[in-house]
Parts: structure tokens; C-alpha cells; sequence
């Protein structure tokens, strides 16, 4: 039973990992000839070139089976019943996964049933260990979208008070804000470089600058981007010197960074603190269901033991938030 159980997780993961890896690297196919025709508006080879997937592509990132097919339609299905479709796609962009909100779904269910089926035959089939498998299984994946989410908006912050000055001073020399954006496309670091490289294909395919723009802030979900596409609008409505204009709202911001870096590193030990003191309570009960199942089995088993167990996930749960107030400071 015990092999059979092994044989079945190795199956699992395996497909897990040719899902994960078909996420990651995408379909090589070639582009039709009118997607051809798009990208060539990112012009010159030095360029960063533009990659527009089309349908048969997205359907193939998790590979090109039936199976694989029909089950991310049904999620795709799903995510629209339940009308989550566009707040998975608008989360999925802010973290930079190439993936559409159906393949996320079913990456998602994969990893709680893998997860969860692993748990199951290390524990010799200990239901505890299985509802505790689901519950990671379900609960990682999205710890890892919002640490993507998190990482890549950080970076795009850093990032962002340089743009705004690369931008001011292509102005200055008598370039328009397309050009400007080109330029950026041209000089900047990812994420900022893929951002702009697309509103710059929108701008020559007839989407007003700051229509792009508002794009991009969008997309990352950016409160500060926001804010400098509102400046630009303005001054386009208004008029004024738009370079003068980026320049002094690249200076705020790079004042807002250095404030965030040192409340960052002012409030390090707090967050390290929460993180230790919120996972010890699940690591612990992890190692009793695999080494001592029977000390922790009257949790799930009893019902004074399903009362204290709920009592301390809310404990747990409230001094996870109390604790995260306590060292959050919005700059």
C-alpha cells in the first residue's frame, strides 16, 4: 500500500513539475504573420522585442494534451463563474507570471492535491495530515504570487524615480514623451523596460501616451505610477514644462524610497519576529503528525480537541494581523 501510495505521489509531482516548468518557459511557436506585423512596431533588433502570444500559444503553456486543454477550460470556466477571472488576471500581471487566470487554477488545485496526497502517504493516511496537506497546498501558492506581487512591485519602485529622471532629460533635449518612452525602453531594467516596451506599442498602434501610461500603472498596481500619469495629464491639459515637472516628482520619490528602506530596516526585526513567532505553530504540528501522530490526533479526533484547535487558529490568525498593524508604515 505503501508503494503504491509513493508511486502515486511520484506520478503527481512529476506532472506538477512538467505543468510548472511548461508555465515558466512558454510554447516556441512561431507567431502568425499579422502578430508579426505588431511586434515589428518595437522596431530595431537592439530593441527589446515585443512578445505577443497568441491563443494556441496561452493554450499550450501547460502543454499541448486534450487533457491539459479541457481541464484549464474548465478552470477558465470557473474562475468566470465565480467571477474572480479579472481580479486572478490583474494579480497575475502585478507579479509577472506569464500565466492566464484558468492555468493558475489548475497549477493551483495540482499543488493542494499533490500536497496533500504526499502528506497523506508520509503519515500512513492520517486525516489530519491530509487536510493539513490541502490547506498548504492551497495556501503557498498564493504566498508565492503575493511575494512575486510584492518583489517585483519593490522593484518597480526602486526603479521608478531613475525612469522619471531618464524621461525629464530625453524631454529636455526636445524629444516628445513617445520618443522619451523609447529611450526608457532602450536604457531601463525589467520590470520598467517591459511595462514601458508595451505602452510604447499601444502609443504606435493609436492609444493616446497616457492612456498607455495609465496602463502600466494599472497593470503593476502601482499608487505612485499612478500618481505621475495624473501629473502628466494635467500638464497635457494645462500646459507647463513637463521635464521640470518629472523632475521634481523624481526627486519626491526618491525621497519616499530612501523613507522606505529605512522603515524597512527600522522595523526588520519586528517582521522576522511575526514570521517565527506565526509559523512555529504550524511547523511544530507538522512534525507531530509525521513523528508523533498520536500526541496531536485528539485535536481532529475530540471535540474539546476541534474547539481548542479552532480557539488557536484564531489566536493565531488575530496576533498575525495585530502584529502585522504593528509594524506597518505607509510612506
Amino acid at each position: 500500500m505503501l508503494i503504491a501510495g509513493l508511486a502515486l505521489i511520484f506520478v503527481a509531482l512529476a506532472g506538477l513539475g512538467f505543468l510548472a516548468v511548461g508555465a515558466l518557459t512558454g510554447s516556441g511557436r512561431a507567431q502568425s504573420s499579422a502578430l508579426r506585423r505588431i511586434a515589428d512596431y518595437s522596431t530595431a533588433a537592439a530593441r527589446p522585442s515585443v512578445t505577443v502570444s497568441s491563443a494556441p500559444e496561452a493554450a499550450s503553456r501547460l502543454g499541448d494534451s486534450p487533457l491539459t486543454r479541457s481541464a484549464v477550460g474548465l478552470m477558465s470556466r470557473v474562475a468566470r463563474t465565480g467571477r474572480v477571472e479579472g481580479t486572478l488576471d490583474s494579480r497575475l500581471e502585478a507579479a509577472g507570471f506569464p500565466l492566464r487566470p484558468g492555468e493558475w487554477m489548475l497549477l493551483h488545485v495540482s499543488a493542494a492535491v499533490g500536497a496533500s496526497l504526499l502528506l497523506a502517504v508520509l503519515a500512513q493516511g492520517q486525516v489530519a495530515a491530509t487536510v493539513l496537506g490541502l490547506l498548504l497546498g492551497l495556501a503557498v501558492p498564493w504566498a508565492v504570487l503575493l511575494a512575486a506581487r510584492a518583489r517585483r512591485e519593490a522593484r518597480f519602485l526602486a526603479q521608478l524615480p531613475d525612469t522619471l529622471q531618464l524621461l525629464a532629460g530625453s524631454l529636455t533635449v526636445g524629444h516628445s514623451l513617445p520618443q522619451a518612452m523609447d529611450t526608457v525602453v532602450r536604457e531601463a531594467h525589467p520590470p520598467i523596460r517591459g511595462e514601458f516596451n508595451r505602452a510604447l506599442v499601444e502609443t504606435r498602434l493609436g492609444l493616446a501616451a497616457e492612456d498607455a501610461l495609465d496602463g502600466v500603472a494599472e497593470r503593476t498596481q502601482s499608487r505612485d505610477f499612478a500618481w505621475v500619469v495624473m501629473a502628466i495629464r494635467i500638464q497635457r491639459e494645462v500646459g507647463g514644462n513637463l521635464a521640470e515637472l518629472l523632475t521634481s516628482v523624481a526627486d519626491t520619490l526618491r525621497e519616499r524610497e530612501r523613507l522606505r528602506r529605512q522603515v524597512a530596516a527600522l522595523s526588520a526585526e519586528g517582521r522576522l519576529s511575526g514570521m517565527i513567532l506565526g509559523a512555529l505553530p504550524v511547523v511544530f504540528a507538522g512534525y507531530l503528525l509525521l513523528a508523533r501522530p498520536e500526541y496531536i490526533d485528539p485535536l481532529f479526533s475530540t471535540p474539546l480537541g476541534i474547539g481548542l484547535l479552532g480557539l488557536g487558529v484564531l489566536s493565531l490568525g488575530a496576533g498575525g494581523v495585530w502584529m502585522a498593524k504593528l509594524i506597518r508604515v505607509d510612506v
